[in-house]
Parts: C-alpha cells; structure tokens; sequence
C-alpha cells in the first residue's frame, strides 16, 4: 500500500463521508509496522553469519583468521539489516499472535498521541493500520464503547488502499446506525489521517 497524496486524499474522504450522519469522531492512523521485530532479523544475521562460519571451518579452502574474523560479523550485520527491511520476510517469520499484540499496543499508545479521548462526549474513535502486520484495530473511547463490539473491523488483512477505505466506509456505517448524531454536532478532531513512517 502506498501512502503517497492521492491514497491520504482518498483516506480524508472517506473519514468525512464517515462522519456523516454520526455524532462520533473517527481518527485514521496508518503506519508502516508496529514493532521493530529486530530480535527477528538479528535471528536471520544469526543463521547467515553461522553458514558464513560453518563455510569456513569446513571448506576445503584455507581462509585466513583475519578474514574470517571480519567477515562473519560483517554478514551478521549486513543480513539483520536487509532482514529487517525487508516487511514480507517480518511478516512471515513473526507469529499471528505476536502482531496481533504489536498492532493493539500500537493502537491503544496512538489512541492517547493523538488525542482521541479529547471530544466533549467521549464520541473519539481510533483506526488503526498497520502495513507491515496487514491489520488494523479500532480503539474506541468511553462513549462509544457500547456503539462498537469488540473486536469490531479487527482485519488480518487490510493490504491495499481500497481495503482500508471500505474499513472505514464499514465503521461509519457502524457508527451512524448505532451512535447518530445532530445536525448541531460539530468535528471535534482532523479529518487528515495521520501516517507514520
């Protein structure tokens, strides 16, 4: 998913067309992932500088100590970083469980930075998306706790732009059956989603 202008434009649409109707105020988060997983790409550093190591104890070649000494931590080094670049290779070597876990941290730690407990009402609500684990988690505040189920628009796989928009078409049709609001209500929080990187 790319989060260039025209994906953020299409994001800030959406959230209005949401609002629309509701006396909530949704609050959009993209990130690109919500753990670092560097325990995972210094595993893979690990095995790579291992084969390195094994190749050189055990080839018939004669490779001098001085080069050996320099290269396996070199191959450790450089295989964790391209690991850790690499968000299919993270994706696919950490548990469903485990993201699940990162992605909710994540949510529940932006749900506080961005304020979305500050409406009037308590009527803030959270999406949260994450690129690199391809989920999102809603955090809902106080007053709407009762509007939204649990575990509502939980995604295992929100990968693409058009997914995250429905997700959000999908919340505010949620939210303007169950929380409805006034013509008086007025938008509390940006309508802009926030993207980190």
């Amino acid at each position: 998913m790319r989060t260039d202008a025209s994906f953020v434009a299409s994001l800030e649409r959406a959230v209005r067309e949401a609002e629309r109707g509701t006396a909530a105020e949704l609050v959009v988060v993209v990130a690109a992932r919500s753990g670092t997983y560097l325990d995972l790409a210094m595993a893979c550093g690990a095995v790579a500088s291992g084969l390195v190591l094994l190749v050189a104890l055990f080839a018939r070649a004669v490779f001098p100590p001085v080069a050996v000494a320099f290269e396996v931590p070199a191959v450790f080094a450089l295989a964790s970083w391209l690991a850790h670049r690499m968000p299919g290779l993270m994706r696919a070597l950490a548990s469903d469980a485990r993201m699940r876990r990162q992605v909710e941290r994540a949510a529940a730690w932006w749900f506080v930075e961005e304020a979305v407990h500050g409406t009037r009402a308590r009527t803030g609500v959270l999406l949260y998306v994450s690129r690199l684990e391809g989920r999102a988690a809603v955090v809902p505040d106080l007053g709407l706790t009762a509007a939204i189920p649990e575990g509502a628009l939980r995604s295992p796989s929100w990968r693409t732009a058009e997914e995250v928009v429905a997700g959000i078409g999908a919340l505010g049709a949620l939210l303007q059956e169950r929380f409805p609001g006034a013509p008086s209500d007025v938008n509390e929080l940006p309508d802009t989603p926030r993207i980190v990187s």
